[in-house]
This record gives C-alpha cells, structure tokens and sequence, in this order.
C-alpha cells in the first residue's frame, strides 16, 4: 500500500507538470488524479491510440455487445505518463448519446489495486472515415482502498 501511495504521489508530480502543458490536472492528494486524453479508434479492429501533452493512451477493446439502447464494452487501456506506465481492465457502457463510460482496476505496472474511472465523448469521424472515429476524454485514478 505505501508503496503505491509513493508510487501515486510520483504520479501526481508528473501530472502536475504536465497540467501546465493542459494535458491533465491534479488537486488536494486524496481527490482522484485526472488524466485528459485524446484517442482516434479503428472501428474495425477495436484499437484506439492517442497522444495529449505527454499522455499517451492506447486501449484495446476486449468485448462488446449490445444491451438495448446502449451496448456494454470491456476494455484493455494502457496509460503512460513520462515513466510512469500502468495498465488497467475497465467495463462498462457506450451510450447512443455518443459517450462511454467506464470502471475498473489497474491490473499491472504502477498503481496496482487502484480504481480506474474513464469517461470518453465522441468527437467526430476521422476524415469522414466511419471507420475512423475521434475521442476526447478523462481518466480518473484513486488509489486502491486499505
């Protein structure tokens, strides 16, 4: 557990630099880290990257299936943040409004244990593309509970 407080704090001294780029904001240290990204995603292959400041997230999605109005997702979603890299396991719902909105946990590499809320918006198609489709969105990280 300290070690993934030392680890969060870290974090939050790298994120802190990069807020000033407008990539991503952190407050008081027992509020969630608020990591902002952009991705563009392959429709056909479930495989989204992207890069905002120097926060670069690359997510797969593992499962989708339609639930009636909206669908359910599971994803895998990869977080770098200068050293810092962790990877999580999120679930949850894409809505017909055009955003996703995701839970989980930090499943490897820095911050293991910790809970991992995502909210992504749809931002447009890529060059008209409908394969190709634009994110924007925010990551939530809060260290896991004791």
């Amino acid at each position: 557990m300290s070690d993934i407080k030392a680890r969060l704090g870290l974090l939050v001294a790298v994120v802190v630099a990069v807020a000033a780029l407008g990539a991503a904001t952190a407050s008081a240290s027992s509020a969630p880290l608020v990591i902002q990204y952009q991705k563009t995603c392959n429709e056909l292959t479930g495989y989204c990257e992207g890069t905002l400041g120097n926060v670069t997230i690359r997510m797969q999605v593992t499962g989708f299936g339609a639930t009636g109005e909206a669908a359910q997702m599971t994803t895998t979603v990869r977080i770098i943040v200068g050293d810092i890299d962790f990877t999580a396991e999120l679930s949850g719902h894409v809505s017909p409004a055009g955003f996703i909105v995701l839970n989980g946990t930090v499943t490897g590499g820095s911050f293991a244990g910790a809970q991992v809320h995502q909210r992504s918006n749809f931002d447009g198609l890529v060059g008209g593309d409908p394969t190709k489709t634009h994110w924007v969105g925010e990551l939530q990280l809060a260290p896991a509970s004791a």
